[in-house]
């Protein structure tokens, strides 16, 4: 009680009520044995859902009542051979989500049934977005059959070729707008804590090094900002089987922008694909799959986001690009000056930057950047037109996450084209390049 005696000779009363406070707390045994109390973990334990349905279980069940199996395959696949009692209703079929509870009702299905959506294969798009829209109705007992048709068929259980004739439904249960992703949506949510945009596309769309999409130039190339690539095809195991729930769940407890820097898994996700292929739909599957209760869907995926001239894409650049285009802007210019037609950023710390930068970049530290960009743009581009003009973030390297974090918050401030150089200086300097001191 030294530090007592010591505080009531020189602190104020206030003071002293807060060391006596810390002193009988440090003396004071915990019952719960972790001090202090806010330091616990999140224990949430995952709930993992009944989504997925075997060859045998399906075989098992098959002709009872409450069991429905839709067949998502285009209608000369499902002629050619289906489940027995499989009623069609191909996944593309469906061009409104919003009205899909309709088209179930027209098959017979009221939304309260155990609903097995089948394939080709595991890995089937088709499948995996009826899925979607099932859930996006309201219905809870949707399922996907693991291995699809394909497997139905390889297990030598039976098909048939003609069709199961239905009577239509009154569908009963309420939608869940929530597993929507709108373009407004993805807008408004991109960067905010708590929510990751999941690219399902792969590594060379998202970086914009793909132009063309199922054989169809993009309209732009690049990914929506704070966007991250996975291929959630790893999630497949030999034979067309399903990886195991929890075993999803621990190579997604892995994901993030860099190593060590992981995912919220109770956070907000929203999957996309490129508009067409259905892939983020089987993103989407496998989320909900590992225990992922906050998943959405976005449909209209980069075609109906890069469409939209006005809102922001993040491009990978890479320090050969960087360099050329330099080059070219400063044939009137000094070497080390700013670029005219497009900003360059550093958002490493300050000291770092005068050991050595990319010529003509501006050292704008990422823990101001969002807050000073609009004073800074002011004194060096007065003019840049942010509709149309790039601006480039680069930190140290690959690792480094401070030039995604800038990148969102130029987007956020009005920037449309926005340039990533993701090897950062690193990069640069792997080439050989100068710097400026």
């Amino acid at each position: 009680m030294a530090a007592l005696r010591i505080l009531r000779r020189a602190a104020s009363p206030v003071v002293m009520g807060l060391a006596v406070s810390v002193v009988l707390c440090a003396s004071t045994p915990v019952a719960s044995g972790v001090w202090p109390p806010w330091a616990e973990e999140d224990v949430r334990e995952p709930r993992y859902p009944d989504v997925t349905v075997t060859v045998e279980r399906l075989a098992g069940r098959l002709g009872e009542a409450g069991v429905v199996v839709l067949d998502a395959r285009p209608r000369g696949s499902y002629l050619a051979g289906h489940v027995p009692g499989a009623v069609s209703l191909p996944a593309d079929s469906i061009a409104d989500p919003l009205a899909a509870s309709r088209a179930f009702a027209a098959r017979g299905v009221t939304g309260r049934e155990r609903v097995v959506c089948c394939g080709d294969s595991s890995y089937a798009s088709d499948a995996a977005r009826l899925f979607w829209l099932l859930e996006l109705s309201g219905a809870g007992g949707a399922a996907i059959l693991e291995g699809g048709v394909r497997a139905w068929v390889r297990a030598g259980q039976p098909v048939e070729r003609t069709e199961d004739p239905t009577a239509s439904a009154t569908w009963a249960v309420a939608p869940d707008p929530d597993r929507l992703a709108t373009t407004d949506h993805v807008r408004s949510a991109y960067g905010e804590p708590g929510v990751e945009i999941v690219d399902a596309r792969g590594w060379g769309a998202w970086e914009g090094a793909v132009e063309h999409t199922r054989g169809a130039p993009t309209p732009r190339t690049g990914h929506i900002p704070h966007a991250l690539p996975f291929d959630f095809r790893q999630f497949l195991a030999p034979h067309d089987r399903f990886v195991e729930p929890q075993d999803t769940r621990e190579v997604l407890s892995t994901f993030g922008p860099r190593p060590g820097t992981h995912v919220d898994l109770w956070g907000e996700f929203i999957v996309h694909d490129d508009g067409l292929s259905g892939h983020g739909a089987v993103g989407y599957f496998f989320l909900r799959r590992a225990g992922v209760e906050n998943v959405r869907y976005y449909p209209g995926g980069w075609e109906g986001w890069a469409s939209a001239g006005d809102l922001p894409v993040v491009r990978i650049v890479h320090a050969e690009e960087l360099e050329r285009r330099l080059a070219a802007e400063r044939r009137w210019f000094r070497p080390e000056a700013p670029p005219a037609g497009f900003a360059v950023f550093d958002v490493r710390h300050r000291m770092d930057y005068e050991r050595g930068h990319i010529p003509g970049a501006v050292n704008l530290t990422s823990a101001f950047f969002a807050d000073s960009l609009a004073v800074v743009l002011g004194r060096y581009w007065p003019d840049l037109d942010r509709s149309e003009a790039p601006i480039v973030t680069y930190c140290y390297g690959p690792t480094c996450i401070r030039s995604r974090n800038c990148s969102t918050a130029a987007a956020r401030a009005g920037f449309v084209n926005v340039e990533r150089l993701y090897g950062g200086l690193e990069e640069w300097l792997e080439g050989g390049r100068p710097v400026a001191r």
